[in-house]
């Protein structure tokens, strides 16, 4: 047989999340989705975390997944700071001989295991199933049977901010993947190879745009909307644009499950301004779009997390922005954004400017749209990670095939 007839598509396994309620999730379906378009055999290996129904069992229910094209592992989780109304004997196994963390390393073998038959094992790091004691546990594995594995780093786990030292594992790793310089740094501080760390962009889904009025604001709560979200903040400036008769429309909308949500809505209740609010649950249709297109302006006020989803929704849906210049907000807004301080009087003034019409928010949306085509699209960046695999794969065995074309 010819060599170039022994020549196959590599083969990839990703790891990540596959609940469908989760915006994790669904940047990880979409990074899938592209990479397959852009020529490789790709393997789906996830698992039950907590946002699961079933996380203290060993199930997976079908209809809380994306889909069932994936490999699911099953393994129970301990509960997250047990006391002893959780049951004596879980007090004990989690407090004293940290089931915990026994679960999360058996659960990075069973990553491992479900994904060595491939050339290439990609690493979605989040938290929980999957944070960085599987992954630590998947790449020391990977690095002992030769494996070349890539992460793409979301988060900082805080169990590996309290163990500083296991972050040299991240050295083994062919290449590490993350989405700001701000992230690249904080990596860099806890000890990764500045070699191995390289930066890319969060991807998004482009939308067609569609000829609306904008009456409203929008904001995202995340899953901790009380947490570096700047929403004390953003009730104190509705509060004093209330008290100077200027009256918005803002679309609150959070994570699954968003903690602190009832708390959110009773501070609205106590500084008057509940009327001015509607609440939304996370939407993977075209509702999230269609109201960040019927948006003046996306408020994001942030002071840590991450901002890269409302941002991203912001840029492909021309919707401006308010935004502090914490984290890594400059590095996708540029000199695009209406920048604020993070205080009450700085958000509202920056609401004033938008509804007194002083700036042409039109052509500064025109702007950061022709951005995000520019930087955001998922077969750009899919195509970008997929030269990646390829430079450091063995070429006398595998072939690049090339992309779809586009339907």
């Amino acid at each position: 047989m010819a060599d170039e007839e022994r020549k196959r598509p590599m083969r990839l396994t990703y790891i990540g999340c596959w609940y469908k309620n989760d915006m994790y999730s669904h940047n990880c379906n979409h990074m899938v989705d592209s990479l397959r378009a852009a020529g490789l055999q790709v393997k789906v290996v996830t698992s039950n975390c907590r946002c699961f129904s079933t996380m203290q069992k060993f199930a997976v229910a079908p209809s809380e997944l994306i889909n069932e094209n994936c490999s699911a592992i099953t393994l129970p989780h301990a509960p997250r700071d047990p006391r002893r109304k959780h049951g004596w004997w879980k007090y004990v196994a989690v407090k004293v001989f940290r089931v915990d963390l026994v679960l999360a390393a058996v659960r990075g073998m069973l990553f491992y295991r479900r994904a060595r038959e491939a050339d290439v094992i990609h690493f979605d790091q989040v938290l929980e199933a999957f944070g960085c004691v599987p992954f630590f546990v998947l790449a020391a594995l990977a690095r002992g049977f030769g494996k070349r594995v890539m992460v793409t780093v979301h988060e900082i786990d805080p169990f590996q901010r309290d163990h500083p030292w296991l972050n040299r594992l991240y050295n083994s790793c062919t290449e590490v993947f993350v989405y700001s310089n701000n992230m690249r740094q904080e990596l860099l501080s806890l000890g990764a190879d500045p070699g191995k760390v390289k930066v890319i962009r969060y991807g998004a889904v482009i939308p067609e745009l569609t000829m609306v009025e904008r009456r409203q604001y929008i904001y995202f709560g995340g899953h901790h909307i009380l947490r570096g979200k700047g929403y004390p903040e953003l009730l104190e400036a509705l509060a004093k644009l209330k008290s100077q008769e200027v009256r918005i429309s803002l679309m609150i909308y959070t994570g699954y499950g968003c903690n602190g949500l009832a708390e959110a809505k009773q501070m609205a209740e106590e500084k008057q301004v509940a009327e001015m609010i509607a609440w939304r649950n996370f939407d993977f249709s075209g509702e999230v779009s269609a109201a960040y297109q019927q948006s003046k302006a996306c408020i994001i006020p942030f002071t840590s997390g991450s901002a890269r989803h409302p941002l991203t929704c912001a840029l492909v849906n021309a919707t401006p922005v308010i935004a502090t210049r914490a984290i890594d907000i400059p590095e996708y807004l540029g000199d695009l954004g209406l920048y604020v301080s993070g205080s009450a009087e700085s958000i509202a003034a920056a609401i004033g400017e938008v509804e007194s019409g002083s700036r042409d928010l039109s052509a500064l949306g025109t702007r950061l749209r022709e951005k995000a085509l520019a930087e955001l699209d998922y077969g750009k960046i899919a195509q970008d990670i997929s030269a990646e695999y390829f430079s450091r794969a063995d070429h006398n065995s595998l072939v690049q095939i090339q992309p779809r074309a586009a339907v």
